[in-house]
């Protein structure tokens, strides 16, 4: 099952581009898909949907990306529908309520843009190993080095920072397996109870994840990980097609700006 922020190998052409152009990339989109038009975010998130396909990545995966999610997805969709008023209502069929037409509208694109920022986040994690981030994020942040900024550490913890998804995803799973494997049933409880249970849970996941990060630090100090500039074994070069990618998405963005 793959969970959000982890890493797939593969590859298609997006596997191969070049990480610095993959992140500088997504940032633009994620302008772009905050600041146009409702109608180029829908045409936005269709060309995201097509590139996920091509790159070889499933319907399925992209819905287990968005699982974690769903419900902060449903809670921007209710807050759209229920605080926003409209002359104009549509009647809900079987059960008579009427919603407001503005509100339905408004919804549907905050969550059709939250949905392309989800996607062109999971597609950069989904086809860039850990090592080839470290070094696109060094490069951006290469100029604050003249400010005496620690950029490698703070590229280092960025990309800690990003693999944690899946680490709290995976720790939830195995409480949730572990506590089926015992025959505890929650849906039979009361409320109470089922509070009570999800305090538990999520303090078994930060015990788990501290517990993790702790590992994950002797293994860093069994390695000689030391503080400061590091070599990398990730050359970043610009390729044809990283040319080429790049040539095509500038095009792109002017005509998305001109069309604003």
């Amino acid at each position: 099952m793959y969970h959000t922020g982890s890493f797939i190998k593969g590859q298609s052409l997006i596997f191969n581009l070049d990480p610095r152009l993959k992140l500088a990339a997504t940032i633009g989109l994620s302008v772009v898909i905050l600041w146009v038009k409702p109608s180029l975010v829908f045409i936005t998130g269709i060309v995201l949907l097509f590139v996920m396909l091509v790159s070889g990545v499933s319907l399925r995966t992209i819905g287990q990306a968005i699982k974690p999610l769903l419900f902060f997805i449903i809670l921007i969709f209710l807050v759209h529908v229920l605080f926003n008023e409209g002359d104009s209502q549509i009647e809900v069929p079987f059960f008579g309520i009427l919603l407001p037409r503005a509100g339905l509208q408004q919804g549907f694109f905050a969550v059709w843009r939250f949905l392309c920022l989800i996607v062109a986040a999971v597609l950069l994690t989904m086809t860039t190993a850990p090592s080839q981030m470290i070094a696109a994020i060094k490069y951006f942040l290469r100029p604050l080095k003249l400010l005496r900024v620690p950029v490698d550490d703070i590229a280092v913890m960025i990309m800690l920072a990003l693999r944690l998804m899946p680490i709290l995803l995976t720790e939830k799973e195995r409480v949730e397996i572990a506590q089926k494997a015992r025959g505890y049933n929650l849906r039979r409880s009361s409320v109470l109870t089922r509070i009570k249970a999800f305090l538990s849970l999520t303090l078994t996941i930060l015990l788990g994840v501290f517990r993790r990060a702790d590992e994950l630090a002797m293994a860093m100090e069994a390695r000689s990980y030391q503080r400061g500039e590091r070599t990398s074994l990730e050359e970043l070069k610009f390729t044809s097609s990283d040319y080429l990618i790049l040539i095509f998405f500038s095009f792109s963005l002017v005509i998305f700006v001109a069309l604003n």
